[in-house]
């Protein structure tokens, strides 16, 4: 036991395992397999966070049938060819002294493609409301087929030196298709009432249970809550749950929530509060006795999950993206250095490239994420020199933190108050809720070695009198609002902060970013009392988020009876209404009672800097990144500093 979060650190008996601490990592999709089957990409991902100091890893869902196959990504644990991967991988993860858990799954019905897959089942021709498509109703042959290949899996990995299987029974997919009434219409052995809805889980796990290892350990991913009318409530999958402890079929079960109706709960983001589903969880939790129960829910740092071990109901706290940004979340914490830990900001762009754009996984703040195998360690500084970098936001930031890390003298210098950039504080946190401030705030605290230099506003003979060895230009990009014919009776700014703390009337913000500027400064007017009206020419408001963020920014504008305007573009302003014009047809319509216009959009490179540099002290190395290159996202930021940090 340690004293930095004693409870969280304690051993955690897994029916016959044992695991060195209560902390699991969440079955988390990487994309990193290759050719369906355990890549070094992939085993070096998961070894990092076992090194880090998990106590047990859950596997991304291995795949249990041809029909869940779908390109190159996703383990057939059901091929014997698959054997030997699968034991590298254990034993890999072993060697770090964690246990590996595979979770087992197929989608059924559920997809994130933007067309209909090829190859959808389910246990009823109900198609779901949120990713379309009407499911195969599948027969009760191809059930048992299915069943058929769950076990064979299972036992594949218990071959290959797994400590246990996990079956996926939440988040929408095909046994939670079987055991809500939401979307299990049938009537035969396995639908009809609650106890043969849950007859293909059963099934499952009792053949595994009669044919596993005696000490393999078997678990449960149950989805508490489907929060959708007519489907799964805690009182069914409390009694569900129940079923399973006192038939002895589970060592553990792992709460989650919703289905892909509720496709936003699986990945609570900046709207929501810490923990925000710890209270649902809890109502099955506190029913349960006999195995072990963990929690997750959203837990981003240590206090979260002592919190919850504290209520009792919890015997252990599982992380996902937590673990992506930092692999070594719980090393740091279990040495007391919390501050230490890279926070996630719940961005959920991890998310989004994984499941919509079907890329190896990445990290906004961490730039190793998906890389580990070439960037295993960081080289030293050979020779140590004096790194200047102007500017002092994400870019700046992360080329002087790993530039420090590898041994190199750094001077920043940034021309505000506050380091942080566009993440900063007054920025990164628009619209009432943190986030990009977050991130900002952990790099400023991770440059404590560096001299940073506040207020100062850089200019060429500023940064050689420093005598540099190499200059870092990370001065960013400023925004831009166009010229508009305008009687001046509605004023345009490209900065929320230009107006007033409390806003009457309408404000118009022109989403012409797509990304989460756009999504804040309109929730931001609506926080300071406007009636926000989102105009764009896109087909959509938001277009880059990924959508499962742009869900809750859509419903908190809703809630804030906001307006949007998709498909539309600015003419002009005149006696206080702004004329818009359909981008493709150029029919004209006219907003009224418009106070004021917030621009979010191109914005134009500060790189003035490197030109002047270059002038005064000819062959100098000088580096330009991030927004000062071109204005893109702070991924691109981070990236680039981390790369520059790296090779410098």
């Amino acid at each position: 036991m340690t004293a930095n979060h004693p409870r969280l650190f304690e051993p955690l008996d897994v029916g016959a395992r044992r695991a060195r601490n209560r902390i699991v990592r969440a079955a988390t999709t990487t994309n990193l397999s290759e050719d369906n089957g355990v890549s070094d990409r992939l085993i070096a991902h998961y070894a990092g966070i076992a090194r880090g100091g998990t106590g047990t890893l859950v596997t991304e869902a291995l795949r249990i049938h041809p029909s869940v196959l779908h390109g190159p990504f996703g383990i057939a644990a059901f091929r014997e060819e698959a054997l030997p991967g699968l034991e590298r991988f254990a034993a890999a993860i072993h060697d770090e002294g964690a246990l590996l858990i595979g979770q087992l799954n197929h989608s059924g019905r559920q997809h994130t493609s933007t067309s209909v897959p090829p190859r959808l089942v389910g246990p009823s021709p109900v198609a779901c409301p949120r990713s379309g498509g009407v499911p195969h109703e599948l027969t009760a042959a191809e059930v048992s087929e299915l069943a058929d290949g769950y076990v064979r899996s299972g036992l594949n990995i218990a071959r290959a030196g797994f400590d246990g299987v996990e079956l996926n029974g939440a988040q929408g997919h095909l046994l939670q298709q079987f055991l809500s009434p939401f979307s299990n219409i049938r009537d035969d052995r396995y639908g009809g009432d609650a106890d043969r809805r849950a007859r293909l889980a059963l099934d499952i796990l009792g053949a595994l249970r009669a044919q596993a290892p005696a000490d393999f350990a078997i678990g449960y991913r149950l989805g508490v809550d489907e929060f959708t009318d007519g489907g799964l409530t805690t009182e069914l999958t409390r009694d569900f749950a129940l079923r399973l402890q006192d038939e002895g079929l589970i060592d553990y079960v792992s709460f989650s929530q919703g289905n892909f109706n509720s496709i936003a709960t699986h990945l609570p983001d900046r709207h929501h509060p810490r923990t925000p589903f710890a209270h649902v969880q809890e109502q099955v939790g506190r029913a349960l006795d006999r195995v072990v129960r963990i929690a997750c829910t959203g837990i981003v740092m240590p206090e979260d999950a002592d919190r919850i071990l504290a209520g009792g109901w919890a015997d252990a706290v599982a992380l996902g993206r937590a673990l992506t940004v930092d692999p070594r979340w719980a090393a740091k914490a279990e040495a007391g250095r919390d501050d230490d830990i890279r926070p996630c900001i719940q961005c959920n762009h991890c998310w989004s490239g994984l499941h919509e754009g079907l890329v190896p996984l990445t990290c906004v703040q961490n730039a190793e994420v998906g890389r580990e195998l070439e960037l295993r360690t960081l080289p030293p500084a050979d020779p140590a020199r004096h790194v200047v970098v102007v500017g002092g936001g994400p870019a700046g930031m992360e080329t002087a933190r790993v530039a420090v890390e590898r041994g190199h003298s750094v001077t920043l210098l940034e021309a505000e108050a506050d380091l942080g950039g566009k993440a900063g504080p007054g920025v990164g946190d628009l619209g009432g809720v943190g986030g990009f401030e977050a991130a900002a705030r952990w790099l400023a605290r991770s440059i404590d070695r560096a001299e940073v230099r506040l207020g100062v506003a850089a200019d060429a003979e500023t940064v050689l009198a420093l005598d540099p060895d190499v200059v870092v230009v990370a001065t960013g990009a400023a925004p831009e609002a166009p010229t508009v014919r305008s009687d001046d009776s509605v004023r345009l700014v490209d900065d929320v902060s230009e107006l007033p703390e409390r806003i009457s009337g309408g404000v118009l913000v022109f989403d012409e970013d797509g990304h989460y500027w756009a999504a804040q400064v309109a929730e931001e007017v609506a926080r300071r009392g406007g009636r926000a009206v989102v105009v764009t020419r896109f087909f959509e408001p938001f277009r880059e988020l990924p959508s499962v963020s742009r869900i809750a920014a859509l419903r908190s504008l809703d809630l804030a009876e906001a307006e949007i305007i998709p498909m539309h573009e600015l003419v002009r302003f005149e006696d206080g209404t702004a004329v818009l014009c359909h981008y493709d047809s150029r029919r004209e319509r006219v907003v009224p009672d418009v106070h004021a216009a917030v621009w979010v959009g191109p914005q134009h490179a500060r790189s003035e800097l490197v030109a002047r540099v270059g002038e005064l002290r000819p062959g100098l190395p000088v580096h330009l990144i991030g927004d000062a290159r071109a204005p893109r996202r702070i991924r691109n930021a981070i990236r680039e500093g981390y790369e520059l940090g790296r090779r410098v």
